[in-house]
């Protein structure tokens, strides 16, 4: 199994979807005002195996900053936390539209040779200063093994630096002569 995660910015959000005005409201940015006291993280994600089907269920994925931890986000969940701001506005449509096209859905599988390609997204009551973070991502094969990769990284106000993964659990587990020969 490989996982690539690329962290999304703000400014290329902006470019991607949008700026919060005229009439092109982007629903991966917290404008000021809309949905208020969350944080939004996204990033560009590829699932892709070469021996194993691999099941994914996008709420069990977990991310913590700076001691809040919350689970990733669901088109349908983002939909609702934006629902109450496009309510009978040309939004309305279009919103959720773009987190369709977009985001991973709710489950899905990774099958050999046919990647899972879309945003993964959080948004939660993350503090807006950043902090020490942990993405953990439980799968579980066709075989039913299961694991839960870990990446460490560390969020500022304005991205995110990540760091190679230390820990995973279960199947990915490294053994301690893989731990001393990295």
């Amino acid at each position: 199994l490989t996982i690539t995660l690329e962290p999304v910015g703000y400014d290329e959000l902006r470019e991607r979807h949008g700026s919060n005005v005229r009439q092109r409201l982007n629903p991966y940015i917290d404008f000021p005002g809309q949905i208020p006291q969350r944080r939004i993280v996204v990033f560009d994600a590829v699932f892709e195996t070469s021996l194993s089907n691999i099941d994914v269920q996008i709420r069990e994925i977990k991310l913590g900053i700076g001691g809040q931890v919350g689970n990733a986000a669901s088109v349908e969940y983002l939909n609702n936390l934006w629902k109450g701001y496009i309510k009978e506005t040309p939004w309305e449509a279009t919103i959720p539209a773009v987190t369709r096209r977009t985001m991973l859905p709710r489950e899905f599988s990774v099958l050999p040779g046919e990647p899972a390609i879309g945003y993964l997204v959080f948004a939660e009551r993350y503090p807006k200063e950043g902090g020490a973070g942990l993405l953990e991502i439980p799968v579980i094969t066709d075989k039913g093994d299961r694991g839960t990769l870990e990446y460490e990284m560390y969020f500022t106000e304005n991205g995110i630096d990540a760091e190679a993964p230390e820990a995973n659990t279960g199947i990915f587990a490294q053994t301690e002569e893989e731990s001393a020969d990295s």
